[in-house]
């Protein structure tokens, strides 16, 4: 039995809201970069490894032993740990001076932030049925798009306001540059999303396994993960490298497209936050809370593989806006285009995880969706700020070339992830096929 839609989408909230925290504490790094750099001196490389593998490695890592926590114990308990370690760890950004005190916190955020996904993906299976779980899916994923865009647009007027007033002075701390302090002011109020979670029944594991057994609250064998991967190798491959490669162009961007406007434009770190961050608040959204709802609206319209082929033509439209809007030198030519890209970016989410826990059994979930965000994490958030980095320090060799950066790294991966969804549709069907039929 599945509870009632109101307290259902009540989870889904309160659970979207902790993605939101996520996001904003991953991200704020981005609006960030030109004072970090100047005060450890520091290359973009360096930088785009704080954004990039600091973050994904230790997320990765710790992911796949959570992941097997989150099939057997309270899953609101797992995630109300991962958030005040992550929001913790922003805070303590404020306090370090050398490198790889800095490499070490962003660490502790991935770590913290591994928590989460694979723990509400599971929660939010057991709180709807598999025809509306899209939508669900969809919004939680909306936190995404949400978190990112008030990142950047609170983000830059915080940053704005904190550079006019200059260094502060606190008690047992010291004197903290401007940047320091948007590290404390965005990470201490993620510890009341923590107590929030706490509010949330964990929800019964209410699903039969193939063999018909109810789920219970005991380790999984690996043996019964790894035959059921290797069963459904070839939609699971296509599927998680289709979602590497679109989260590696839209890392890349969400990483590097502040720093192009002010390397480029000249804008303060206000009218960036403020363009891309409404920008990724309104497309992003409409397009991850878009694609979770029509790839159910296909789906129950008789489309077995409707949910990829949303994906495809979301990641046609990533790239299409990908080539374009990183050429564009006015406003109003440069704001549809990047739109167009988010858009595509961010549909793809809900769809494509939809997809994936479509061939879990309920007893698999936890660490599907752990693995799943071990390999796109790695290749996407690991490798898609360096890639566009890369590009920039050694095939262009000047700071400015971004631009051209963003226009080469995000249309290659995204015209990639395009391919491999193509590729998914028809073991993705088969796979369907043979889990209806025991």
């Amino acid at each position: 039995m599945y509870p009632k839609a109101s307290y259902a989408w009540f989870a889904v909230g309160v659970l979207t809201l902790a993605y939101m925290f996520s996001f904003i504490d991953r991200l704020i790094l981005s609006l960030l970069v030109e004072p970090i750099k100047e005060d450890l001196q520091i290359s973009d490389v360096r930088i785009s490894l704080l954004q990039g593998i600091s973050f994904a490695l230790f997320y990765t890592i710790a992911g796949i032993p959570i992941g097997r926590l989150v099939d057997s114990r309270p899953r609101t308990k797992i995630i109300a740990v991962g958030i005040t370690l992550w929001s913790l760890m922003t805070a303590a950004v404020a306090l370090t001076h050398k490198y790889w005190q800095l490499f070490l916190t962003r660490a502790g955020v991935g770590i913290g932030e591994a928590t989460l996904t694979p723990a509400a993906y599971s929660m939010i299976s057991d709180l709807f049925p598999p025809e509306r779980r899209g939508l669900a899916l969809g919004m939680f994923s909306s936190g995404t798009s949400i978190g990112a865009g008030l990142a950047l647009v609170i983000g830059g007027i915080a940053i704005d306001l904190v550079n006019q007033a200059g260094p502060v002075t606190l008690p047992f701390i010291g004197t903290l540059a401007p940047w320091r302090l948007v590290f404390i002011y965005v990470g201490l109020p993620g510890l009341l999303v923590a107590a929030l979670l706490l509010l949330i029944r964990e929800p019964d594991r209410n699903l039969y396994s193939p063999a018909g057994s109810r789920e219970h609250r005991t380790s999984i064998p690996l043996r019964e993960l790894r035959a059921h991967y290797g069963k459904h190798a070839r939609v699971v491959t296509y599927h998680h490298l289709g979602m590497s490669f679109s989260a590696m162009g839209a890392y890349g961007i969400m990483s590097w497209a502040p720093v192009m406007l002010i390397r480029t434009h000249g804008w303060t770190a206000g009218e960036v936050g403020l363009v891309i961050g409404l920008s990724i608040l309104v497309a992003g959204t409409v397009g991850v809370l878009g694609g979770g709802w029509v790839g159910d609206a296909l789906v129950r319209r008789g489309q077995v593989a409707g949910r990829l082929n949303v994906a495809v033509l979301a990641m046609i439209s990533g790239a299409v806006g990908a080539l374009l809007y990183p050429l564009q030198d006015s406003l109003a030519g440069l704001v549809p285009l990047l739109m167009l890209n988010i858009a595509g970016g961010f549909m793809v989410i809900g769809c494509a995880a939809a997809a994936l826990l479509d061939i879990m059994p309920n007893r698999l979930r936890g660490q599907a969706t752990a693995i799943y965000f071990f390999v796109i994490s790695l290749a996407g958030i690991g490798f898609g700020p360096t890639a566009v980095a890369l590009v920039t320090d050694y095939v262009f060799g000047d700071p400015a070339a971004v631009r051209y950066s963003l226009l080469i790294v995000p249309t290659a991966a995204f015209s990639l992830a395009a391919t491999f969804f193509w590729l998914a549709r028809a073991p993705y069907v088969r796979s369907l096929q043979a889990l209806q039929e025991g």
